[in-house]
């Protein structure tokens, strides 16, 4: 990557921490999509509560601790990274659970994989989030790299299956599909498989309901999801377009289909 490339990036992830950073509190209310999801990531780990090896946990972009909460209760005496890229986040998130004192909070780039000699993690955590990363199948799979022998890797992020009412309309008006890039489960499964790890996903279709195609876009933008990382966002007229385009072909309600993917990776001894 270019230094001009560098600093595009650099300047989107700014974006990105500040876009969420500044609804913090309104995301923590009202992101019930996020709170569904991590409700559903922490209940699959029940299974693995007490046979995780020794060491400490780190959690992925945390958000306002969704996932975290969980991770606390679960885990009371055992020592926690959770981080954000965002500081003020991090820092709703550090007042929300200051009364759990195995909480370490820290601002950090996910994509910025530490460099260990040996596996240190017992668990890496990470709630609807690596949707946000440049690379995500290849980030995910480093980090597994630094998971304990014996550990887990366990994800869940929305799928590049999500949204097709939205694409299909974009698609018959011909204007530009606006929504981000989303993870591809293959590819991340096939990043996952590569060393000693076994894999296993669960994927499902969650959707939600609107009054109208705009209730949906004014959700993404007040959850701080608006950031758009590649090409360019649709001119006023184009936003019009979509929104009468969708409502129109809708009967009643606006519905989003969200295709949700669980991954729980444990990683194998070394052979």
């Amino acid at each position: 990557m270019d230094e001009q490339s560098v600093i595009i990036d650099n300047e989107i992830k700014q974006q990105i921490a500040d876009s969420f950073g500044g609804v913090a509190s309104f995301y923590d209310e009202h992101a019930d999509l996020q709170k569904e999801v991590a409700h559903r990531l922490i209940a699959s780990l029940q299974p693995w509560r007490d046979i995780l090896p020794s060491g400490p946990i780190i959690e992925l972009g945390a958000g306002t601790g969704f996932v975290t909460k969980g991770l606390a209760d679960l885990y009371p005496g055992r020592e926690i990274e959770v981080t954000d890229l965002s500081k003020d986040m991090i820092a709703f998130c550090g007042n929300k659970l200051v009364d759990h004192d195995n909480l370490n909070f820290k601002v950090r780039d996910a994509e910025q994989v530490p460099d260990y000699e040996d596996p240190y993690y017992a668990m890496t955590v990470s709630g609807f989030a690596a949707h946000w990363f440049d690379h995500p199948a290849q980030t995910m799979a480093k980090w597994l790299e630094i998971t304990k022998p014996g550990g887990l890797l366990l994800a869940s992020f929305p799928g590049n299956e999500s949204f097709p009412t939205w694409r299909k309309y974009c698609r018959e008006l011909g204007i530009p599909f606006t929504a981000n890039e989303l993870p591809d489960v293959e590819e991340m499964v096939i990043k996952m498989s590569v060393g000693p790890a076994q894999v296993d996903y669960y994927e499902d279709t969650i959707t939600r309901e609107y009054e109208s195609a705009k209730h949906f876009f004014d959700e993404l933008k007040s959850l701080g999801m608006d950031t758009l990382k590649k090409g360019r966002q649709l001119t006023s007229k184009e936003m019009s377009m979509l929104v009468d385009h969708w409502d129109t072909q809708e009967d009643g309600l606006v519905s989003v289909n969200y295709h949700v993917v669980f991954l729980a990776v444990k990683r194998d001894f070394d052979s």
